[in-house]
């Protein structure tokens, strides 16, 4: 849904079926799904059979093959026992594969080890093969010629971005900043170079930019500002505060928006 301010430089995604997930299409790449800060955060990329975080199962994240973890704060990972249990019973026989940062991949393990009921999932695939541990430039290859590229991010846990390729272009179709503040993309706006890139913007209020900033998250002024100097070709805000509404993102964001990117924030559209 596109909005008439600034000659329609401002998208809303759609609400699918699922009242939950949000869906924004671009040159044939879709995403789709969740993103509410500290509640739950889980993308889907059908196209290549990739899940971003998994804060939250649903059948479209089900499907996916492989779950990219930006990190492991509870928002990001809560639905991957849902989606361990669903996708291998659901989709048995498909590959089975979730990459975590490093220093985080002993942890998660363990945690999965010990966790009851998991008896089913357990015979139907080796946990300790399913998690691939991944750094800043690890190269993971997806389904249908995907590729994803793993960089590095600054928040207050163990954290990656990725690079989603859907074809063998050099230019990603989709950049996942994860949760993190704006400094990485201050210092090289080529990070974010695709044509969709989404942020963490989970501070919107005009005084919460300090909060922000100690938080290790992004507030929408930092990226307003940045918006001269980014490539991307939509800027999608997501990890927005729970209480966001269409409305009052609109009513934060200057009349004339500069560079040339669409703005997308990951709320249902105006009402």
């Amino acid at each position: 849904m596109s909005h008439l301010l600034n000659g329609g430089r401002v998208r809303f995604p759609g609400v699918s079926a699922d009242l939950w997930e949000l869906q924004f299409d671009s040159r044939g790449t879709a995403l789709a799904g969740v993103s509410i800060a500290a509640l739950a955060t889980a993308f889907a990329v059908d196209r290549c059979k990739t899940a971003i975080d998994m804060g939250r199962c649903s059948g479209l994240l089900a499907a996916q093959e492989t779950v990219l973890l930006t990190h492991c704060h509870s928002d990001h990972v809560a639905g991957l026992i849902a989606w361990l249990s669903a996708h291998t019973r659901r989709h048995r026989g498909r590959p089975t594969r979730v990459v975590v940062p490093r220093e985080r991949r002993t942890e998660l393990l363990a945690a999965l080890g010990i966790w009851p009921d998991l008896d089913g999932v357990r015979r139907r695939v080796d946990l300790d093969e399913a998690l691939v541990g991944a750094s800043p430039d690890t190269t993971i290859e997806l389904a249908d010629g995907g590729s994803a590229r793993a960089f590095a991010v600054r928040h207050n846990t163990a954290a990656l971005g990725w690079a989603v390729t859907t074809d063998h272009t050099s230019r990603p179709a989709l950049v996942f900043a994860g949760d993190g503040t704006v400094e990485p993309f201050r210092d090289d706006t080529a990070l974010l170079d695709s044509e969709i890139a989404v942020v963490d913007c989970s501070f919107v209020d005009p005084g919460t930019r300090v909060a922000a900033r100690l938080g290790g998250h992004g507030h929408l002024m930092d990226w307003i500002e940045l918006l001269p100097d980014l490539r991307c070709d939509a800027l999608v805000l997501a990890h927005l505060p729970p209480e966001t509404t269409a409305e009052s993102i609109l009513e934060r964001l200057p009349e004339d928006l500069p560079g040339t990117a669409t703005i997308v924030p990951w709320v249902a559209g105006p009402r």
